[in-house]
């Protein structure tokens, strides 16, 4: 009984009423769960026109990183056939879609991996089914 005692008298009791009204809310509405987007700025996508394109040219394979709820780099430019791996680094999973339809990935968990080969020339807008604010550009050149 002693070691309760002092349990008690340790914690203030607004934080042991706050705990106990939270456990036993009944029909007392809990406060929502912040969203880990909270406080993002959602500003409309960037069009391809207005980065500059990292030149990517020449390379079998090429790699993509999903951070901070951003395609890094976007626009790249490769050449047919490249390879490009997607690689999330966030801690929300993202997916990789394209605009077209043309492919559609798996939600990808952080160090999920997405990769597609690029056969055909062309511009190909993809962005995050999850976080439709993000968005980036293959563009495939010969």
């Amino acid at each position: 009984m002693a070691p309760l005692v002092v349990a008690l008298l340790a914690f203030p009791s607004g934080l042991i009423v706050g705990q106990a009204a939270n456990v036993f809310a009944g029909s007392r509405a809990v406060p929502p769960v912040q969203s880990s987007m909270a406080g993002m700025n959602m500003a409309p996508a960037v069009s391809a026109a207005g980065k500059h394109p990292v030149l990517m040219l020449h390379h079998k394979v090429i790699h993509i990183t999903i951070s901070n709820f951003k395609f890094s780099p976007s626009p790249v430019v490769v050449s047919p056939g490249t390879r490009v791996i997607w690689t999330n680094r966030d801690s929300d999973p993202h997916t990789i879609d394209s605009v077209k339809n043309l492919w559609a990935s798996e939600a990808l968990d952080t160090n999920g991996k997405f990769a597609r080969v690029f056969k055909a020339g062309g511009t190909f807008a993809y962005y995050c089914g999850i976080h439709p604010f993000m968005h980036g550009t293959v563009i495939v050149r010969k």
